[in-house]
């Protein structure tokens, strides 16, 4: 039951919900200060408890501008998303936030700031709407498949949460089968290293990500303890803690990256580690064009594939690999066994050894020091001065 409130000297409706988790307090301001208006008003809002309870909002005369009547106060796409976004500050994490918002930024451009009791099907899998929209723009599948994976958890927070709609809304991603992921071979990877354009930082950079397999923002987000880098859950995209050993040469490259981030900071950057894996990101773009890689499609994530290829051939272990790769699910690993044996050994003529049969049967503490030990032989002139 609505009950009647004064908090610093005006009257409020209170009324009292049940969110499945909560009891939650809304407050209707009654916009006076004199008790007999106060009752007056707090029993048209009263009228209408069981209907906000369920989620509707309402304009109430004295709340407008003109006066009039009592209306419900119409929902749409722009108030809900605000809404939403502000639900999701603290749930998830600020990458997949901006995520959500570049999404439903979408959504809004190619269908309109509509009520959201409009919205059905059509709106996304119709002739005219969202996801046509998009392709007809230029969006590839993969990337429209994202942001409809954002999209429909907004809708089921409307429906399953919120009540702000009665039905679910059903449509599917777009199937374009799943890309098998891009990643630099031997003759590229040697190219970029030596190439004399190329700033000897972005060089050792780049080899930072090809020995680690780290996402491109986690050398910022991670801290050093000793020679192990640590990514917690709240920075990990699998939400588990990734623990990945430096040699003392890796330990050397990550104070330059947290250098190099912090410059950022001092120029007044609001997000310096965005900042700077974004640039390492351009750079990354321009050399693969300059250098022209046959048109792959090569960005910063390819040294983490190229990781990835590199550690599944060394060790034949996917468990061990998922953990290293910080992978929730080994089928998430199992992806790089598509590529075959043979394939990996034209990209990769220096892991032969590995990918014989009876060279599998090597420790694998010693397989890892030898493959580790390579790498650096070949690269030394990364670290001169």
């Amino acid at each position: 039951m609505a009950s009647l409130k004064k908090m610093k000297g005006n009257y409020y409706s209170r009324i009292r919900t049940w969110n499945g988790i909560k009891q939650i307090e809304k407050l209707i301001p009654l916009r006076t200060n004199n008790k007999s208006n106060a009752h007056f008003r707090h029993r048209i809002v009263q009228k209408h408890e069981k209907d906000i309870k369920n989620g509707l909002e309402f304009d109430f005369p004295w709340l407008k501008e003109n006066g009039g009547s009592t209306s419900v106060k119409i929902k749409t796409l722009s108030n809900t998303i605000e809404e939403y976004l502000q639900y999701r500050f603290n749930k998830v994490r600020e990458s997949t936030r901006r995520r959500d918002k570049v999404s439903l930024n979408q959504l809004l451009n190619e269908i309109g700031d509509i009520p959201i009791q409009n919205l059905n099907s059509d709106y996304f899998d119709g002739e005219h709407g969202f996801i046509n929209g998009l392709l007809t723009k230029g969006y590839s599948p993969t990337g429209i498949n994202i942001s409809i994976r954002h999209i429909k958890t907004y809708l089921n927070w409307l429906n399953i949460r919120m009540n702000y709609i009665e039905n679910q809304i059903h449509f599917d991603k777009l199937k374009n089968g799943k890309p098998l992921p891009r990643y630099l071979n031997e003759s590229e990877l040697n190219q970029i290293y030596t190439c004399n354009e190329l700033d000897k930082f972005y060089k050792r950079a780049f080899y930072f990500y090809e020995n680690t397999g780290c996402r491109p923002s986690e050398p910022f987000l991670g801290e050093l303890y000793g020679n192990w880098l640590i990514i917690d859950t709240d920075n990990s995209k699998g939400k588990s803690v990734r623990q990945i050993k430096l040699t003392s040469e890796l330990v050397n490259i990550y104070h330059e990256l947290v250098q190099f981030r912090d410059q950022y900071s001092l120029d007044g950057s609001n997000n310096p580690n965005e900042s700077a894996y974004h640039r390492l990101a351009t750079i990354m773009r321009k050399i693969v064009k300059q250098l022209s890689f046959n048109g792959k499609k090569i960005s910063l994530k390819s040294f983490r594939h190229t990781y990835g290829i590199k550690r599944i051939t060394i060790s034949g272990n996917i468990y061990q690999v998922a953990r290293d790769m910080g992978h929730s699910k080994t089928s998430t690993t199992e992806i790089y066994l598509q590529y075959p044996e043979q394939r990996r050994l034209d990209d990769f003529p220096s892991l032969k050894e590995y990918i014989l049969k009876e060279e599998l049967i090597k420790e694998k503490a010693i397989r890892d020091t030898q493959i580790r030990d390579t790498n650096l032989n070949n690269y030394k002139f990364l670290f001169d001065n």
